[in-house]
């Protein structure tokens, strides 16, 4: 398998995909530490193998985190000691040429996954999230489409597709969409894989990104990957791939290239627009930060991505739903139930093989073979606060505190700042913030 470095390439390797897995146990109190390393290895493992598996050839450890539940509340409910969790995030590269004339720069984390000094900024991780388990479902690959065109630009469009083009022109070029999402305005949206969109106005299609601006980050990490789109090495005007700088981009373009922000310039013409997303990246060779292009967008120039906006469905469609939420931490759960009749908009595959239905900015449940396994109560979509997170844990009579989960259950256990009960027929996980409240909240049953 992909080794895991100990410092950086001496050279500008690619990132092929992020990558992050996790692996816990239940421990007694005397052998968590060994515990503790092995989860840290089992995770690092399964990072290898996801590298393995893109041909990846080797790993850069960004994030390690570790949790160990209170093993006094775990006595209470089922288990014998601690809960122990580890969550590892990693970049999967390719290799290059090094420059053995450069310094060593170390990693985030050495290959056993242990913190080092650092002398480069290492990627952002992010904090811990409970992942609801859903039994998983092999996830079929649509061989229908053809291979996608790795150019994006006016005259040539977006891989291969263009302004204008109907849904079924686009679905013949890039497949049928992983999600679909509905928005108010009659605007639909189509993702491929946890990030590429296409944006319809009616039936034209009037945008195409290769990041997905709707959904939160809590949310795509949890949806399927395309390996068609994720693995596309692009480039713009068949000149610049991800990475080009700026200054590189200003000498070919000159006063072409139009400055929307410090980090935004864009491309047009009469009939459309491309956006490039820049961002600061550390170059070593110099030891200084240089703006690098990291994504690329084409939309007519008349969208405005303001204008998204998900459609819901009413609230008082959420009424049986929450009368199956009453039975929570109760002698009465019985596990799943059958889908209630709501108008579903919005369907997300997910990774687990099974499918997110989002209700509300802050609500989602997962849904398996006509039954709801699942409900994430979070920042489902992009730019909402916890407040949003709040008032929709008070619409369905959940608890919106660390004091109020503790009152509901009190057989819960409560460790860095992550509540947990385990049922009969569910298992309830929430996490809150400084002032103890509730600002993620997962339920599954089974």
């Amino acid at each position: 398998m992909p080794p895991v470095l100990n410092s950086y390439p001496k050279c500008e390797y690619q990132v092929l995909q992020q990558a992050e897995a996790t692996d816990k146990t239940v421990a007694r109190d005397d052998v968590v530490e060994a515990a503790k390393q092995t989860l840290r290895q089992n995770a690092i493992v399964k990072i290898r193998q996801q590298a393995a598996a893109i041909s990846a050839e080797a790993v850069i450890l960004t994030d390690v985190q570790g949790v160990i539940s209170n093993s006094e509340s775990l006595r209470t409910i089922r288990h014998a000691g601690a809960e122990v969790r580890y969550r590892v995030a990693a970049e999967l590269i390719s290799l290059c040429q090094e420059d053995q004339d450069l310094p060593t720069v170390y990693t985030p984390y050495n290959n056993a996954g242990i913190k080092q000094a650092q002398t480069r900024q290492a990627s952002g991780g992010a904090t811990m999230q409970f992942d609801i388990a859903i039994p998983v479902k092999p996830h079929q690959t649509n061989n229908e489409a053809p291979p996608l065109v790795n150019t994006i630009s006016l005259q040539q469009g977006f891989y291969g597709a263009k302004i204008g083009m109907t849904p079924g022109q686009i679905q013949a070029s890039f497949g049928m969409p992983d999600a679909e999402l509905t928005l108010q305005n009659d605007y639909t949206v189509w993702i491929y894989g946890q990030e590429h969109q296409v944006v319809f106005a009616g039936n034209t299609a009037v945008a195409f990104s290769q990041r997905n601006n709707i959904l939160s980050a809590e949310i795509k990490k949890r949806m399927v990957e395309n390996p068609r789109f994720q693995q596309l090495d692009w480039r713009l005007d068949n000149t610049f791939s991800r990475r080009a700088t700026l200054a590189e981009l200003k000498a070919f373009y000159q006063d072409k290239l139009i400055p929307l922000d410090q980090n935004r310039f864009a491309l047009h013409n009469e009939q459309s627009a491309i956006t490039l997303q820049f961002a600061s990246y550390l170059d070593v060779k110099t030891n200084s930060n240089q703006l690098q292009l990291v994504d690329v967008s084409l939309a007519s120039a008349q969208f405005m991505a303001s204008q998204l906006q998900l459609k819901l469905p009413e609230p008082d469609s959420l009424l049986l739903l929450k009368q199956h939420l009453t039975t929570l931490g109760t002698a009465t759960e019985a596990g799943s139930f059958a889908v209630p009749a709501i108008a579903f908009f919005n369907r997300s595959r997910l990774a687990d093989g099974s499918e997110l239905i989002v209700l509300g900015p802050a609500l989602a449940l997962s849904i398996n073979d006509n039954r709801i396994v699942g409900l994430t109560v979070t920042n489902i979509a992009i730019d909402y606060a916890i407040s949003d997170i709040q008032q929709q844990l008070v619409s369905l009579d959940l608890p919106a505190s660390r004091a109020d989960f503790m009152t509901r259950f009190p057989e819960a256990f409560d460790s860095l700042s992550q509540l947990t009960l385990y049922g009969d027929h569910s298992e309830v996980k929430a996490t809150y913030d400084d002032d103890e409240l509730i600002d993620s909240l997962y339920i599954r049953w089974y």
